[in-house]
């Protein structure tokens, strides 16, 4: 029996937007026990393991979800109530994520007592109290005796870098070696997750294409996997990722990135200021099979406001995130808001950003 637990959402997210969002979206809560691992069953220490599992899995839709729920929460909001939504935002993420960090650090140090001690009858509950702790408090809790586990995240390799002005882009692959569900056909396999991340630090906003070829297939039974996204200026941003099981090893990969052509300026007066009346939750509009694909990136929306309280008309993508679901979804959201502007008739832009936890 080989488990290993860490999570893979115990990262603290620095958005520009955020919000309590509790009510929209249900925090995941752990329904289980945790085994001592010195009196515990092997069929204990299997269940505990997939209840981690799925948690994680859980967990993540729910980070997603609260994304979606306050990715428009501050337009038309002033930098006060701004910086309020993000500390409530960030307080929903941490609350998760220390739950989900703890509770994988208490199993961790629980199944290695039962390696060493081939556990017993049963029945018995671990005191996860200072792995909870340590994880609320954001340090590691050490193992006794023992050093701190290594990290899972591994960078695979490191692709090239080129000069633009402001700055340079550059991609690597990097490797999460969270054990991961690898779906209904292969429920008794663990996989890991593999990301092209391109490193935009000019002052460009760049078009990307970057595919991950495997010795083998992916969780999906591809050879190859590719897509394309917008990397924003001086940012950092996952272009293509996919899920393998274990051991399947990726022989190639590569990032190519361009510059985005500017938009023409709109001739709406600069007096003329729209607010958004009716926000969305943008997750609504998240095509589920864009999130099975991981298609994520920002669309460039444009519409115009008819006068107080309405809906935008004439609704169109000014800027495509290189995905026509998303860019679908994009529009259907806007479309469903309703608007105001003194000024009646004008037209406007809106940048919505679709984006998965990575």
């Amino acid at each position: 029996m080989r488990f290993e637990i860490v999570s893979s959402t115990f990262v603290l997210v620095a958005l520009a937007f955020g919000m309590n969002a509790e009510a929209a979206c249900t925090r995941p809560e752990a329904k289980f026990t945790m085994p001592d691992g010195t009196a515990a069953t092997e069929a204990e220490m299997n269940t505990a393991a997939q209840a981690l599992l799925k948690l994680d899995k859980d967990v993540g839709e729910y980070l997603r979800c609260i994304k979606g729920d306050t990715s428009q929460a501050t337009v038309g909001k002033d930098q006060a109530t701004r910086e309020k939504l993000m500390q409530d935002y960030v307080a929903s993420h941490n609350a998760a994520t220390d739950q989900l960090a703890g509770l994988a650090d208490c199993f961790n140090k629980q199944l290695d007592t039962f390696r060493k001690t081939k556990g017993g009858a049963g029945g018995k509950t671990a005191d996860c109290a200072s792995s909870m702790a340590a994880a609320k408090d954001r340090t590691p809790a050490p193992a006794p005796g023992g050093t701190p586990a290594p990290s899972a995240i591994v960078k695979e390799a490191d692709g090239y870098s080129t000069d633009l002005p402001g700055g340079a882009w550059s991609y690597t692959l990097i490797r999460d070696d969270t054990p991961r569900y690898c779906g209904e056909q292969k429920k008794d396999k663990q996989c890991v997750r593999r990301t092209v991340f391109v490193t935009n630090g000019s002052d460009l906003e760049l078009e990307c294409k970057a595919y991950i070829k495997y010795d083998g297939t992916d969780a999906q039974g591809r050879a190859q996997v590719e897509s394309q996204g917008i990397v924003s200026r001086k940012t950092i941003r996952a272009v293509v990722a996919s899920i393998a099981e274990t051991g399947v090893s990726a022989s190639t990969f590569e990032a190519v990135c361009s510059q985005r052509p500017p938009l023409p300026p709109l001739s709406t007066d600069a007096k003329c200021k729209y607010e958004v009346v009716k926000p969305v939750n943008i997750s609504d509009f998240y095509p589920q099979e864009s999130r099975n694909l991981d298609e994520q990136g920002p669309v460039v929306v444009e519409f115009t406001v008819p006068g107080k309280a309405a809906s935008p008309t004439d609704v169109k993508v000014a800027a495509s995130s290189l995905s026509a679901r998303l860019d679908e979804g994009a529009v259907k959201a806007v479309s469903a808001m309703i608007m105001s502007s003194a000024c009646k008739n004008q037209r406007y832009r809106l940048r919505l950003n679709f984006q998965l936890e990575e």
